[in-house]
């Protein structure tokens, strides 16, 4: 989350997006980084938030079944966890089990666990036979002899995430500020792909991690293989989002997507960037 302080911004944990949220509307800060669904949510309840950059466009995790599970099917009749229903989990979990032709919860019963740690508890008890699990944790998954069946490239879920996202008003009050941020933000990724080390310090630093494993992994992943230099808002992962949650609540089909983003502001950057070569 981001305050501005003059000329600088303060980087700030806020550890609940809906806390998040509260903290935008009341200008508290000025930008929030999370994940598109926040928008979804929040513009649901009346809000007028929008994301002016994503970083990612696909859901990074990977989905582990027990060794003897070979394949999406052999779920049939089975148990998969998820830490709670409407979590990411619950998406990818759904989504894969929709995308191999079975029905969640008719085919496959989805336990909500709680947390990811508790998911692979109660793989090892054999309570569940699969779940999504990300990277760190997904390390631990493989020392523990569960199957990764499916990986980020594999799940293939268009999802928005590592959203930049600020209220409708500043779109038009603060755009100059906006592509500042902007413009931080791929140079950042530049000086990343550029730089790996000062990349992977970065991660330790707010990852409070020094495990070379898991900064590797981290860094290939989060990086180098699935950030997006020029973070535009990809509608499809919006709309991934949008039809998830009207699942649950079928007013979302209400919003309209092209309200809750806005891609103009990094297209100005591109054609100043062209006009400047």
């Amino acid at each position: 989350m981001y305050q501005k302080h003059g000329a600088d911004l303060d980087l700030l944990y806020i550890g609940s997006s809906t806390k998040a949220v509260q903290a935008l509307l009341g200008g508290d800060i000025d930008i929030m980084y999370s994940a598109a669904g926040a928008v979804v949510d929040a513009n649901l309840a009346g809000a007028d938030l929008a994301m002016i950059g994503c970083q990612y466009d696909q859901g990074q995790t990977s989905f582990f079944t027990s060794s003897s599970i070979t394949s999406i099917a052999a779920l049939k009749g089975k148990a998969v966890g998820v830490t709670r229903f409407g979590a990411f989990s619950d998406f990818v979990a759904r989504h894969v089990l929709k995308k191999n032709r079975l029905q969640p919860v008719k085919d496959v019963a989805l336990l909500q666990l709680g947390g990811t740690q508790e998911i692979m508890a109660a793989m090892q008890k054999n309570l569940v036979q699969g779940g999504s699990i990300s990277l760190p944790l997904s390390l631990k998954a493989k020392e523990l002899g569960f199957r990764e069946l499916l990986t980020t490239e594999t799940i293939a879920l268009p999802f928005d995430y590592g959203c930049l996202i600020v209220k409708g008003s500043h779109l038009r009050t603060k755009r100059e500020d906006l592509k500042k941020v902007l413009r931080a933000t791929i140079s950042a990724y530049d000086l990343s792909i550029q730089e790996p080390a000062v990349a992977k310090r970065a991660i330790a630093k707010y990852t409070r991690t020094t495990d070379p494993e898991i900064l590797d992994a981290t860094y290939r992943e989060n990086v180098k293989e699935y950030a997006r230099r020029i973070p535009l808002v990809s509608m499809t992962g919006l709309a991934s989002i949008v039809d998830f949650r009207a699942e649950m609540t079928a007013e979302v089909k209400k919003l309209t997507l092209e309200k809750m983003f806005d891609n103009s502001l990094l297209q100005e950057i591109q054609k100043e960037s062209s006009q400047t070569k």
